[in-house]
């Protein structure tokens, strides 16, 4: 499954374990140190939502500091993901058409903190798509270490130093200004293994986001799925592959779908039949 893959130098996240949570759902990533969760994992705004906001909360006893800013990611033509090293902005960053606050605050708990975004209006703008990361940042709040009695309180030298695990998780961020078409097919299905593989192509101006599943022809039955699949403009294929079953029909009654979530601006559907 995919979502965002972020690289292992991250200092932390949590995407790996949202793969499989609904839209609706909230979601509880967090780490042993921080019980900081936020109730979306995406973005999106355009000329007709221009508007939108998320929540974050912690589960935890004591109160989180967290700061927001950005971040930008690189994509190769296979999907891999880097973090941008150059000096300047690059040229599909979305900062400067999003407002958001606060920037900065603190989440005691049972007082979730909603941070809210707009897209900035600029006139005889060309249609395009823009893309940035919010990266929130969060860690424990700890007034007097000594007195708190933690085993992560460090003296040296008479100097007291609290250790704290920082939390870090990235948000994609998705702008878009006028109207950008996109392709899509499915492609190179292979059947051996005891799994079927295949590849998702995208073409156009724009990113595509939304859920590959194996289905029944008939019925529509969905026996498998891999949720939250982001193809961006960098990106021309994106490879997945779905498990077979003792208990699934024969091949030819199954068919590979993708549909793009129309929450995040897309209502693109795609099938091709596996055999």
């Amino acid at each position: 499954m995919k979502l965002d893959n972020f690289p292992n130098w991250a200092p932390s996240n949590c995407f790996g374990a949202i793969k499989l949570v609904s839209l609706a759902a909230v979601l509880l990533c967090s780490t042993a140190g921080q019980a900081v969760s936020l109730t979306t994992y995406r973005i999106y705004l355009d000329d007709n939502n221009r508007t939108e906001s998320f929540i974050v909360f912690t589960r935890g006893t004591q109160p989180e500091k967290c700061d927001l800013d950005f971040k930008h990611f690189d994509f190769d033509s296979v999907g891999k993901m880097t973090m941008n090293q150059g000096t300047a902005l690059p040229a599909n960053a979305a900062d400067d058409w999003v407002r958001y606050s606060p920037r900065n605050f603190v989440v005691q708990p049972g007082k979730p903190q909603t941070i809210r975004f707009s897209m900035r209006r600029k006139p005889n703008t060309e249609a395009a798509e823009y893309r940035s990361y919010i990266a929130i940042r969060c860690e424990d709040v700890v007034n007097d270490p000594v007195a708190s009695g933690k085993d992560n309180v460090v003296v040296k030298d008479r100097v007291q130093m609290n250790v704290k695990p920082l939390l870090v998780q990235n948000v994609p961020l998705i702008i878009r200004t006028g109207s950008l078409n996109v392709s899509a097919s499915i492609s190179d299905v292979v059947v051996g293994g005891g799994k079927i593989t295949a590849k998702l192509n995208r073409s156009g101006p724009r990113s595509i986001y939304g859920r590959v599943s194996l289905v029944d022809k008939k019925s529509d039955e969905e026996y498998a799925f891999t949720e939250a699949v982001s193809v961006y403009p960098e990106t021309s294929t994106y490879a997945f592959e779905f498990a077979l079953h003792a208990d699934m029909p024969p091949l030819e009654q199954l068919k590979l779908k993708f549909t793009e979530d129309e929450n995040y601006g897309g209502d693109l559907t795609i099938e091709k039949s596996v055999k």
